[in-house]
């Protein structure tokens, strides 16, 4: 009776970290078998460890609660502030993005965000504003993942 109550107990620990592990969203196949005096029971659950990639660049005028840019746009006015939704795929602990604003060879503004997502998509917002004018021409934001480029999107002031 103990050793069952024993394997039993060992089982539901094993189904605790397996619950544990999925809420992380970490794509893995995992296995967990209990074979008390009861019978054998074997529970499979399939994790998501998919590292965290960038997936989509947005910019516009403006985002949404969701974080994501609705009417995406590449022209702006010289009062505009122009917002880049960064949309990432995937899990990461402590994952630092950051977006590099560019006027010709100037850098007009770099912005860091340290985020964590646990899995599917994420979307993480970036903007920059002037209080006067920006100046007619062509801009470029870069966005970089840990160090590495991830793209970039052309922009123009008109």
């Amino acid at each position: 009776m103990i050793r069952t109550k024993t394997r039993v107990a060992a089982f539901a620990s094993a189904l605790i970290l397996v619950g544990a592990l999925a809420a992380c969203n970490k794509k893995n196949d995992t296995v967990v078998t209990d074979t008390t005096s009861l019978g054998t029971t074997t529970a499979t659950v399939a994790l998501d460890t998919s590292p965290i990639r960038v997936s989509d660049i947005q910019v516009g005028k403006g985002v949404g609660t969701d974080k994501k840019v609705a009417d995406q746009t590449t022209s702006f006015g010289v009062r505009d502030t122009m917002y880049v939704a960064v949309i990432t795929d995937g899990a990461a602990k402590d994952a630092k993005l950051t977006t590099k604003w560019t006027y010709g060879t100037q850098v007009v503004k770099e912005t860091s965000q340290t985020i964590s997502p646990t899995g599917g998509e994420t979307a993480t917002e970036f903007h920059v504003d002037k209080k006067s004018a920006w100046p007619k021409g062509k801009y470029k934001v870069e966005v970089i993942l840990n160090g590495v480029s991830a793209g970039t999107k052309d922009l123009e002031v008109k």
